[in-house]
């Protein structure tokens, strides 16, 4: 029985890694196949502007390259243009499966366009770009940007109650999904609460130094008329303490700093008293990226959409919480 058991795991295991590594055979210049039968997987980045997108960068690499499927890469560096000339670059060498972090909602069609001619499946991951899914690509999977920012809107109505509050918002990228939907979960959610107001919103297109240097433009105009910080992501939120204690205010007394993101310098903040909350929005994608291309290999239907899930981290859970930050 011990022996049967050991084959028929043996057994498994050998079926598993077939769906990453092909028969052999066949010509892999039409197949978009090395010569020993490997997927090839593309993986277009935006940017590694900071730390949870060389996060998301490295892991997609290790994962991918563990399965024994062959890795492509590309960085845009934070440009639109050059991500679509790089998705055209990637698609010209026949991936398998193209793997794609959008910069902006809009700007991608052209490349999506290229993709579905070439009948190469896309898989986009942690931002969503203009298109249908199962026709202009295969799923988008990402966290729930909208709740994100409606947690915030729920800690910050929990924190203040009638009080008047005045907020200034720290945006992501322009134009990014990921950005429209912060700031729609959080207008949301504090829809009907007329104490809270947003005063100012400014770019910190998710860079500590960018939104150093746009916190310091509001502190000049609104001085102390700010209680709340709302940043779309915890470079924002540490580029925003920053600009605040050099400007002499008191964070976590004076003014209270928000973040979106989950990583270990934000929980290390919010230890520290210098962060009032933040909200997972995991930068690992790897493994679903992979269990998608299983799946799809195995002729499952894949929904449209794959929730990366999410939760709050606050004074109560981040010492807790550090060992699985990024």
């Amino acid at each position: 029985m011990k022996k049967r058991k050991v084959v028929s795991l043996l057994l498994a295991a050998v079926m598993l890694m077939t769906l990453f590594v092909g028969c052999g055979s066949g010509d892999s210049s039409d197949t978009g196949k090395g010569d020993d039968g490997a997927l090839k997987i593309a993986f277009s980045q935006t940017g590694n502007q900071n730390n949870w997108k060389v996060t998301q960068t490295n892991d997609m690499k290790e994962k991918i390259e563990a399965s024994g499927a062959k890795y492509l890469y590309t960085d845009a560096q934070d440009d639109t243009a050059k991500q679509i000339s790089d998705i055209e670059d990637l698609i010209s060498q026949k991936p398998d499966y193209l793997v794609i972090s959008p910069r902006e909602y809009e700007g991608l069609t052209p490349a999506l366009d290229a993709a579905r001619e070439a009948e190469i499946p896309v898989i986009l991951v942690d931002r969503a770009a203009a298109g249908e899914p199962g026709v202009d690509y295969l799923t988008l999977t990402c966290g729930d940007f909208v709740w994100e920012g409606q947690q915030i809107a729920n800690l910050v109505i929990e924190k203040f109650g009638d009080k008047p509050v005045n907020v200034v918002e720290l945006t992501g990228t322009p134009g990014g999904s990921v950005t429209i939907d912060r700031a729609k979960g959080f207008a949301d959610g504090i829809a009907g609460h007329d104490n809270i107001k947003v005063v100012a919103s400014q770019v910190g297109n998710f860079s500590r130094a960018e939104s150093q240097k746009a916190m310091e433009n509001i502190i000049q105009a609104q001085g102390d008329n700010v209680d709340v910080v709302y940043c779309h992501n915890d470079d924002n939120a540490i580029g925003a303490i920053q600009a605040l204690k050099a400007a002499g205010k008191k964070v976590g007394e004076d003014v209270f700093v928000y973040g979106i993101d989950g990583q270990k310098d934000a929980l290390q903040a919010i230890i520290d008293g210098e962060l009032e909350a933040t909200v997972l929005c995991s930068a690992r994608f790897g493994d679903i990226v992979l269990d998608i291309i299983k799946r799809h290999q195995a002729g499952e239907e894949i929904p449209g959409y794959i929730k990366n899930p999410g939760k709050v981290y606050t004074i109560e859970n981040a010492e807790a919480s550090l060992a699985e930050a990024f």
